[in-house]
């Protein structure tokens, strides 16, 4: 959610005001929005010094020989199922689109080469000249194969380069105007926050270019990379969640995608209100990281059986239990929770999952969210007998053997917010 530009001041009694405001509109923002209005305000403030991570083109790698030799060579041999059986995540998603595109011997052959070359993150490790010599084929007809693989999904596979990966998706969102494409021939200016530079070069105001970042920031610069775990938001995440050397989870800012702003130390300062907009702004990402980190690390210790074990385990947090327990405000917390997006070890989730909603006493004296009985709900669902599905009160019977009691009405309840069938329809689905 973007707030008012930094660059608005106005009256002293206003001021308080304005810069609380400011402060809670940063606290809510995602990485890639809070990237868009940096650089907006470093291109109206000489004093704001702004740095993003960007991800460096790929390196120069040997070819990955994964499969078996000339599975694709006829189109006799085709077998959707069976490539996807002898390839994993991405090389299986994307052949089993390929299988359906290329329809020759000799195109198949082709991409056969190219998705040997392609790394997990789904850009391509080697030029085309490179795949056209070990294909067989002429430069321009591996060019013109490259063109349609690079419509497969998720958009942005086969890409060769960081630009050309963000083109691709801004092209299918329909956001690839002249600017932009300026932009995208200048990353290594927005890399080093050069905003004079990318004024001039893109023909905006300081407004639309920190909009024109913002939708950039927002596109997944390694679109192949959601395919070694459960599929993931588009966008890179703002959180990463791991376990330290002593094996506890710790938690931490995403250094690939948080933008950093310095104070840049002019000969000449600007103007005095410029300084101190760019220190207040040093100042407040700073608290906003901190505080970030605080109830992230919160919920994640209090969620502890949730990561080990699962949806099943997830326990009721609400704001203000959070805010209670870090001595913060619960519409502080509801703030933070808001869009941030954290990586874990095998799947992307957002913050506000962590937040289990609803509470059901269990007789082991602890409870489950509500959101948790459901996922129970679905494992008791997933291993029924195919001819005699579960009806609602051996739901019940089977949740209190686990402890947990809930009235029948309550579970049917449940049940269809999750959209999950009668015993009767799921007899006749099956």
């Amino acid at each position: 959610m973007r707030g008012p530009g930094l660059h608005q001041v106005q009256y002293p009694a206003q001021r308080m005001s304005q810069t609380m405001q400011r402060a809670l509109n940063l606290l809510q923002m995602d990485n890639a929005e809070l990237s868009g209005l940096l650089i907006e305000e470093a291109a109206r403030n000489p004093h704001v010094q702004v740095t993003l991570p960007m991800p460096e083109d790929p390196p120069p790698r040997k070819r990955r020989h994964w499969g078996t030799p000339g599975l694709m060579a006829g189109a006799a041999d085709f077998d959707p199922d069976r490539m996807g059986a002898q390839a994993a995540g991405l090389y299986a998603h994307v052949q089993a689109q390929v299988g359906f595109l290329f329809k020759t011997a000799n195109e198949r052959a082709i991409t056969e080469v190219f998705i040997s070359a392609l790394d997990l993150s789904g850009w391509l490790g080697e030029t085309v000249e490179e795949v056209a010599r070990a294909a067989g084929c002429s430069p321009e007809r591996a060019e013109q194969v490259l063109r349609r693989l690079q419509g497969v999904e998720p958009t942005g596979l086969f890409a060769r380069s960081l630009a050309e990966c963000l083109s691709l998706q801004l092209a299918e969102a329909q956001a690839l105007d002249a600017p932009m494409q300026r932009l995208l021939e200048n990353l290594p200016a927005l890399a080093r926050g050069d905003t004079a530079l990318l004024l001039d070069r893109c023909g905006v105001d300081a407004k639309e270019l920190g909009r024109m970042v913002a939708l950039l920031r927002s596109f997944d610069p390694k679109p192949g990379a959601q395919f070694d775990s459960d599929p993931a938001p588009r966008r890179a995440p703002d959180l990463i969640v791991s376990r330290d050397s002593l094996d506890r989870w710790q938690v931490v800012m995403n250094r690939a995608s948080t933008p950093e702003v310095q104070v840049a130390r002019l000969a000449e300062p600007s103007s005095k209100e410029g300084l101190e907009t760019a220190r207040w702004l040093e100042r407040t990402l700073s608290r906003r990281s901190q505080m970030i980190l605080r109830v992230a690390g919160y919920v994640i210790a209090f969620q502890h059986a949730f990561l080990e074990q699962g949806p099943t385990q997830l326990k009721p947090l609400t704001n203000a239990e959070v805010g209670a327990a870090l001595s913060l405000h619960e519409t502080t917390v509801g703030r933070i929770r808001t869009g941030l997006l954290m990586q874990l070890p095998e799947r992307v989730l957002a913050l506000d999952a962590f937040f289990g909603r609803g509470r059901v006493a269990c007789r082991n004296g602890g409870s489950l969210a509500g959101d948790a009985i459901v996922a129970i709900i679905r494992s008791l669902i997933a291993t029924e007998p195919s001819k005699a599905p579960l009806t609602d009160a051996q739901l019940v019977d089977a949740l209190a053997l686990r402890g947990i009691t809930v009235s029948r009405r309550t579970l049917a309840n449940w049940r269809k917010r999750a959209g999950i069938e009668t015993a009767s329809d799921r007899k006749c689905a099956k």
